[in-house]
């Protein structure tokens, strides 16, 4: 007999496990496809909410046990502030897994916990500044650095008194240092955890030789663009750049030429367009440069001032060149390999006509002489 298998579904603790771990890395959610920049922002903030909640439950069960151990000693205040903010959580947690944001911010819920924590230590109960370490562990992680900076000053401030109210003076000076060494390794845990992944999406958006962005950039950028268009008909415009006879300047002068002149172009491009532009590397010697809010006559028009620069600029470490640039705008256009085909037709024009020259799209229909995409290299250029 053929045996049958058969996958047994995981369990409910292996589920939770696995909704923990997912809900607190957000930032690791990678793009299945080009256009899907909504979907992945969507996910990132259902994640966040998953990671809020988390935290709001754990810090429900810390003030549970503070609660109930207040009114054991008839600390009655203490007690009803701790339960009006349990009733806080508790609201935030329902909206949080309902998908919905929640109606109180991080900052204030800190700021209300650590106001409950400090009132508990005022009316004796000392054994609750043991968990301000892992509130002020939270405090970098929950919020913004200002946030984080001035929360961490003004509980500081309050607890300080306490402490050497409630401890002697060698005790009080060890627990307040070890509460600022906790602090000051989470706030610098995230900030070198931050600054790690902004130097992994700079080295991931940019290409290395010109310093542009590459092509994964500018298809992120462009859907947006398309996106707004066709949402709410907000112009762009597409300028697709190609260097004329490049590869007559490598074999002439040499790669390391070729280089410099490529990097010469790319700020040359840079110093003419706004900083909501894009400057992309879309491949070899071949630029998109994506304009927001830009009509197809205003694009021409700074199409025709970069190919002017180009051509005028007289570099001492590199080779002069000339550039052909085909132009369209974001009308009519229905998805991107639209937009970009309807591009590099006005290019291929521009070479067409002797090159050196800026010609528009006029045509939402894409010429059939056009070659493939798939060839890196096309003959015409």
């Amino acid at each position: 007999m053929r045996e049958q298998h058969t996958e047994t579904a995981p369990s409910r603790w292996s589920r939770l496990k696995q909704h923990f771990a997912e809900s607190f890395s957000g930032g690791f959610i990678y793009r299945r496809r080009l256009y899907d920049g909504a979907h992945t922002d969507r996910q990132v903030a259902r994640r966040r909410r998953d990671a809020y909640r988390y935290v709001l439950i754990a810090l429900a069960f810390v003030l549970v046990s503070i609660d109930v151990h207040s009114f054991y000693i008839g600390e009655f205040l203490p007690a009803v502030v701790g339960l009006f903010l349990l009733v806080i959580y508790i609201a935030n947690i329902w909206q949080l897994s309902a998908n919905l944001d929640a109606p109180v911010s991080p900052v204030l819920i800190l700021s209300m916990t650590l106001a409950a924590l400090l009132l508990a230590i005022y009316y004796g109960q000392t054994y609750t500044m043991y968990w301000l370490y892992p509130l002020l562990v939270l405090m970098p992680v929950m919020v913004r650095r200002r946030a984080a900076i001035w929360l961490g000053i003004m509980c500081g401030v309050v607890l300080a008194p306490l402490v050497f109210q409630r401890t002697d003076a060698s005790t009080a000076i060890v627990i307040c240092l070890s509460m600022l060494l906790t602090w000051l390794v989470s706030a610098w845990i995230m900030y070198a955890a931050a600054e790690q992944s902004r130097r992994l999406k700079t080295m991931a958006d940019t290409d290395p030789l010109t310093g542009a962005y590459n092509r994964r950039f500018f298809q992120s950028q462009a859907g947006q663009a398309l996106e707004k268009w066709q949402r709410s008909e907000r112009p762009a415009s597409l300028l697709l750049i190609d260097v004329d006879y490049f590869k007559r300047i490598n074999d002439k002068h040499g790669h390391v030429v070729g280089d410099q002149a490529l990097k010469n172009l790319v700020n040359t491009i840079t110093g003419r367009v706004r900083e909501v532009d894009t400057v992309c590397r879309y491949g070899g010697e071949e630029f998109v440069l994506l304009l927001l809010d830009t009509a197809a006559d205003s694009a021409m028009r700074i199409a025709e001032q970069i190919r002017a620069k180009v051509e005028a600029f007289r570099p001492a470490d590199a080779a002069a060149m000339t550039i052909s640039i085909g132009v369209c705008d974001v009308l009519g256009v229905q998805h991107l390999d639209q937009w970009l085909n309807l591009t590099d037709a006005a290019l291929y024009l521009a070479k067409k006509n002797g090159r050196n020259r800026v010609e528009l799209a006029t045509s939402r229909a894409v010429p059939q002489e056009i070659p493939s995409p798939d060839r890196t290299v096309p003959e015409w250029r």
